[in-house]
C-alpha cells in the first residue's frame, strides 16, 4: 500500500472538503466570493488544458470500443463530453420542489464522485499525474459545487447531501482498489466527467459574477495555466 499512500491521503483531502467546504464561509462573504472565482479559474484551466487533451488520448481506445455499434462517428470522446454537459446541465434545470431538484443533483455528483473515487485508487493512472494539481484542480471544483448544492437546500446538503457524496467517494475507491476497471470504461467516464466539470465552472462564474471578482478568476487560469504548461513541457 506504501506506493498508493498519496492518492488515499488525496482520497481523505476530498472527503473534509465535502464535510467542511461551509466553513469557507468563516472567510466573509467578500473573500468568500474571491475564493470561488479563484478555484473556478483553476478548475476552467485544468479542464482546457489537462482534461480535454486528455480526450484526444482515450479517442483511438473509444473509437475501437463503439465504432461497432455507432460507426461513421470519429469524435466519439467529445460527443460522450457533451452528453456529459448535457446530463448535469439538465439535472441543475429539474423543475420542483427544491428537493427534487437536490437529489437530483446530488445523484449526478455522487456519480462523478464515484468515477473520482476510482480514479484515485490507481496510483499510476496518468490521468491523475501530476497527482499534487489533479488534487488542487479537483479540490478546489468541489468547494464550487459544494457552493451551488448547498444554495439548493442548506438543510439537506448539511444533513444529507455531503455524506452521500462521502460514501460515493469512497464507495468509487474500494471497487477501483479491489477491482480492474476495463480501460475503456476509464475513458468514458473521464470524457463524461469534463463535460461535468466544465458546466459547473461555467454555471457558478460566468452567470453570477460578482464585482471585483474577476480578477481572481482570471489569476487562478493563468497561474494553473503556466504551472501545468511548465510542468508538460
Amino acid at each position: 500500500m506504501t506506493g498508493e499512500w498519496p492518492a488515499f491521503l488525496t482520497l481523505i483531502i476530498f472527503v473534509f472538503i465535502h464535510l467542511y467546504a461551509n466553513k469557507a464561509n468563516v472567510l466573509g462573504w467578500v473573500w468568500h466570493a474571491r475564493f470561488l472565482s479563484f478555484a473556478a479559474g483553476i478548475s476552467f484551466a485544468y479542464v482546457f488544458i489537462d482534461l480535454l487533451p486528455t480526450l484526444e488520448k482515450g479517442q483511438p481506445i473509444l473509437k475501437q470500443a463503439i465504432d461497432p455499434l455507432v460507426p461513421y462517428l470519429d469524435r466519439h470522446s467529445y460527443l460522450i463530453a457533451l452528453m456529459g454537459f448535457l446530463f448535469f446541465y439538465g439535472l441543475q434545470g429539474v423543475k420542483g420542489p427544491s428537493n427534487r431538484s437536490f437529489y437530483a443533483s446530488i445523484a449526478g455528483f455522487s456519480l462523478f464522485n464515484f468515477f473520482i473515487g476510482t480514479s484515485l485508487s490507481d496510483v499510476n493512472n496518468p490521468d491523475i499525474q501530476p497527482l499534487l494539481l489533479f488534487s488542487i484542480a479537483i479540490g478546489l471544483h468541489y468547494f464550487i459545487h459544494d457552493h451551488n448544492l448547498r444554495e439548493i437546500n442548506t438543510v439537506l446538503y448539511d444533513q444529507i447531501g455531503r455524506w452521500i457524496l462521502v460514501v460515493a467517494l469512497i464507495l468509487g475507491w474500494l471497487v477501483g482498489f479491489f477491482f480492474i476497471i476495463p480501460e475503456t470504461i476509464i475513458d468514458l467516464v473521464i470524457a463524461f466527467v469534463a463535460g461535468g466539470v466544465l458546466l459547473n465552472v461555467m454555471r457558478y462564474e460566468l452567470p453570477k459574477r460578482e464585482p471585483g471578482t474577476y480578477k481572481f478568476f482570471l489569476l487562478g487560469s493563468i497561474l494553473y495555466t503556466l504551472i501545468l504548461l511548465q510542468l508538460k513541457a
